[in-house]
This record gives structure tokens, C-alpha cells and sequence, in this order.
């Protein structure tokens, strides 16, 4: 399992990437990153939102959430994919593929529930999070 930070002060191609043993690790790393004062730099450069994505398995597997606006009080955008049934022929039919989920109006609440339902692979529920 990988972490991958992005910070204020990054362009949009440079982050710091970290790999982790455990999904308490994980929500640990959401927990001390410093949203607040990171969304109220991103303010004022102007370059990168701060962002931390926790990877399972590269391009395949991934959450990230990404902060912004008020520094007091930030919102949450968010993408997760990971491997699941997906709806084909225009919706007639299932199959196996990528299910991609996404929202822009998270509360930093809801974007640590987001990552703790990924780690512990409780995709119904990610599911009703992004609805």
C-alpha cells in the first residue's frame, strides 16, 4: 500500500510518495495532514490543492481527496476506483471492470469515511458515500 501527498506549494506533477504497511497508517496520514493551513496556501499559490491518495494497486485500485476553499472549514473532492461489477449495454447488463466514483462536496468527515470504507473494502458503501 502507497501513500501519495500533494502540498500547496507542488506542481501539479511532484508529490511525495510514502508506502505503508496498514490501514490504521492510512487514516493516521489523513489525520495529521495539515488541511487547513495546506487549503489556505493553495489560496495564495495558486498551484496545487493538497491532495493525499492512498493507492492498493497502481491504476487499478486507488482513493484520493483533495481540499479547498474556506481554510476553516475546507471541501473535499474526491475519486475512487477499484475493481467491481459495472453496468454494460447501456445498463441491460453487468460485468466485471473498473467502477469509478467521484465526488466534489465532501465534508473532511465524509472524505476520511471515504478512505476508511476503501481500506476496508466496504464498496456498497462507498457506493452510497458518493451517491
Amino acid at each position: 500500500m502507497k501513500l501519495n501527498f500533494q502540498y500547496a506549494d507542488n506542481s501539479h506533477n511532484e508529490s511525495v510518495e510514502k508506502v505503508i504497511a496498514s490501514a490504521p497508517d492510512a487514516l493516521a496520514a489523513f489525520d495529521n495532514f495539515d488541511w487547513r493551513g495546506e487549503v489556505k496556501k493553495a489560496e495564495v499559490l495558486k498551484k496545487c490543492s493538497p491532495t493525499l491518495t492512498v493507492i492498493l494497486e497502481d491504476d487499478v485500485e486507488f482513493v484520493w481527496v483533495s481540499a479547498y476553499g474556506d481554510s476553516e472549514n475546507p471541501i473535499f473532492i474526491s475519486e475512487c476506483n477499484f475493481p467491481g461489477e459495472v453496468s454494460a449495454w447501456f445498463g441491460l447488463s453487468k460485468k466485471q471492470g473498473t467502477v469509478s466514483l467521484s465526488s466534489d462536496s465532501f465534508s473532511s468527515k465524509q472524505a476520511r469515511q471515504v478512505i476508511e470504507c476503501f481500506l476496508s473494502r466496504s464498496h456498497d458503501l462507498l457506493r452510497e458515500l458518493y451517491a
